[in-house]
């Protein structure tokens, strides 16, 4: 970290601090006389003068006396570049390594050949280039020297480069698609799954950005419960009125509310006695009209009922190139690249990823996602970021890109057109957190990225 990072990162790890304080009703002084450390020293960490040692030492007394946690006070340092990170197709093949799997014989045999790329401790992604060494000639999704793995807690967005052939095991049967360069697929949580090549001359790979979304975030609170307590609040989204059943359930527990008395209710705001006990033991699910009253009737919003049930097809998303909408950016008339829209889950809404193709200037983009790109073409391309820093994605290059950077992909002059794989996804930044930072008052809500006031 430089100078100045150094110093944001302890201000910001100081406004933390006061955060936890401010929420215990803690002045800097309560602070100083229950921890034993000097009332100069905790307003020098509170107002990032400290040394990192000091205030993480102040943090760790916080969660020895006060009921906090120290996950609620740790800051992690912004290890990109003004915001990018950068990683090159030779510093990739630095961290190859080969990992073997059982042939048809059941002798151990070389499967993949896996190598890092662009990665920050501040996104989401585990991203990996992964390059296929079992050869098949065939696409039997039984066949013996296909070796399956058991699945993994990470969503995963594939994109395949050259002929590769892609296994899965869903609803109690195996499945194979011959999968080619711009084909792509999604693939939910858990779902054993595999890939082969299928030319012994040109070996295949694949882009495997794999992300944790809300569960992996939820992980220690998850142990904490367990998982008989987990299914019981989940139910089931393969089935709606399971899934619903146990929506409502929830709704009406932490109310403590029981069924009767919410059917009660319902009759009383005009749903017939008979039609509420249905809904409220998950027989039937409500019409748009009996949802609303659901909701009202529990102080709640009707998305916190609503259910979209996960159909067969959601759990394993498989797009070809030639089946992914493409449309100029940022329009017809000046296009600078082509999109083209690679597997999407309506389950994983705020997962986006493209197959981008560069033709002429600059393509601009500012979002709220992490963004991971991999130079898959065979031309460099240009990453512009903060309207004067720039640097030249070679093939094999990687890059990570935080939320709301400013950045552009670019064809370099002189140069054939470049092919860009994208892919974005939101990080603790959910839909839920920025609806609810929505509804702060204008003139305060500033305060959540930075406290500065006692507010008690």
């Amino acid at each position: 970290m430089n100078q100045e990072s150094t110093c944001n990162y302890l201000r910001a790890l100081g406004e933390r601090i006061w955060n936890e304080a401010n929420d215990l009703k803690r002045t800097p002084e309560a602070l100083a006389d229950e921890t034993g450390v000097s009332i100069k020293t905790v307003r020098a960490i509170i107002s990032g003068k400290a040394d990192e040692s000091v205030a993480l030492g102040l943090a760790n007394k916080m969660t020895e006396i006060y009921p906090v946690s120290f996950l609620n006070i740790l800051l992690e340092k912004d290890d990109t570049d003004d915001g990018v990170i950068v990683m090159r197709a030779k510093e990739s093949k630095r961290t190859s390594r080969v990992f073997n799997r059982l042939d048809k014989t059941g002798q151990p045999a070389p499967y993949y050949e896996y190598r890092d790329t662009a990665m920050s401790r501040l996104g989401p992604f585990k991203p990996e280039w992964i390059r296929q060494l079992r050869v098949v000639d065939n696409a039997d999704a039984d066949n013996l020297d296909v070796a399956y793995n058991n699945g993994h807690l990470m969503h995963s967005l594939t994109f395949f480069v050259g002929e590769v052939n892609f296994y899965w095991k869903a609803g109690g049967k195996t499945h194979c698609r011959r999968m080619n360069t711009g084909d792509s697929h999604y693939i939910t949580p858990y779902v054993p799954h595999t890939f082969t090549s299928r030319n012994s001359n040109k070996l295949g790979l694949i882009i495997a950005t794999t992300y944790g979304d809300q569960v992996r975030q939820a992980l220690a609170e998850f142990r904490h419960i367990g998982p008989r307590a987990a299914d019981e609040l989940a139910g089931n989204l393969r089935d709606a009125k399971d899934a619903f059943r146990a929506r409502l359930a929830r709704q009406l527990a932490t109310e403590s509310l029981s069924a009767s008395e919410f059917v009660e209710r319902l009759w009383e705001a005009g749903i017939e006695r008979d039609r509420s006990k249905q809904l409220v033991d998950g027989a039937l699910l409500p019409n748009p009209g009996e949802l609303a009253i659901l909701a009202d009737c529990l102080y709640v919003l009707p998305s916190d009922l609503l259910v979209s049930a996960l159909r067969r097809e959601d759990e394993v998303v498989v797009r070809t190139v030639a089946e992914g909408k493409t449309r100029a950016y940022p329009n017809n008339d000046h296009p600078a690249c082509l999109l083209t829209e690679l597997a999407r889950c309506r389950h994983q809404p705020r997962l986006k990823g493209f197959k981008i193709t560069l033709q002429n200037g600059l393509a601009n983009f500012e979002h709220s996602l992490h963004e991971y790109a991999y130079n898959y073409g065979d031309v460099p391309i240009l990453l512009a970021w903060k309207g004067a820093r720039e640097v030249a994605l070679h093939p094999g290059d990687s890059a990570y890109i935080r939320p709301m950077v400013r950045h552009a992909y670019g064809r370099l002059p002189g140069e054939a057109e470049g092919h860009l794989l994208t892919v974005r996804t939101s990080g603790a930044l959910s839909e839920a957190v920025i609806n609810e930072y929505a509804t702060y008052p204008a003139n305060g809500r500033e305060r959540a990225s930075g406290e500065n006031l006692t507010w008690f």
